[in-house]
């Protein structure tokens, strides 16, 4: 089923492979949206940075240019140290980099940013963006201030629903295929991922099983592009 193009036009300006869209918060375009997203690996010490900043460098100098750093074993400390690590490689790469700590630190951020004059809303990392889990978008009342772009993790219809009612900018819609980081899950396979990439106006990135060759197959199914781990992450 091809993309519907009342939902992506087509627009002139942005550099091969990624989308312009507009800024929901004012109104105003966007940066390009990138066609590749990389969802980084777990770092489960801080003294795996270092490795980790290395082949960071490698996927960005390989042209990946919107990153999601997705972590669930680092306390607040060191999920900052990783989030300064990868700012400065990622933006001294012109690329753009989404924030999606372990969930206490999501919780502590976010209230922070959320309450004027918070306690902790000095020590958030500056990033270009926030992921948000499934769970934590399904609890949200409203966008969450102070990011230039706010994606979400999305599974279903309802899902789909509640991020476009928040302005999000786009989500991820998962899992596509069969993959190894969530073996349990049931795939959702080609044909209801693009029934259910049709429901929502926000691009959406098709994540499960994905290799770095499926963006053809995945832009057919309506999605915006691809997101993975294994397929973007370079080896050690």
């Amino acid at each position: 089923m091809p993309a519907d193009p009342a939902r992506h036009p087509p627009m002139s300006g942005p550099p091969c492979g990624a989308s312009r869209v507009t800024d929901v918060t004012s109104g105003a375009p966007a940066a390009a949206l990138p066609r590749q997203l990389l969802v980084t690996p777990d770092v489960t010490s801080r003294a795996q940075i270092a490795a980790f900043a290395s082949q960071l460098a490698q996927a960005l100098a390989r042209g990946i240019r919107l990153v999601q750093l997705r972590n669930r074993s680092l306390d607040a400390d060191g999920y900052r140290a990783l989030a300064e690590s990868a700012l400065a490689l990622t933006h001294a790469a012109g690329a753009q980099l989404l924030l999606n700590p372990p969930h206490e630190v999501a919780d502590l951020w976010l209230d922070a940013l959320g309450a004027p004059g918070g306690a902790h809303a000095g020590t958030v990392p500056q990033a270009d963006g926030w992921h948000l889990t499934s769970a934590r978008l399904m609890a949200s009342r409203e966008r969450p201030a102070g990011w230039k772009r706010v994606s979400a993790a999305c599974h279903d219809a309802a899902q789909l629903a509640q991020a476009a009612h928040l302005g999000l900018d786009f989500v991820t819609l998962s899992p596509v295929l069969a993959t190894a980081t969530h073996p349990d899950a049931a795939p959702l396979g080609w044909a209801a991922f693009s029934a259910l990439a049709a429901r929502t106006p926000l691009p959406v990135f098709a994540l499960g099983g994905m290799r770095a060759d499926m963006l053809a197959s995945a832009r057919n199914a309506g999605a915006h592009g691809i997101a993975a781990i294994r397929a973007f992450w370079p080896a050690a």
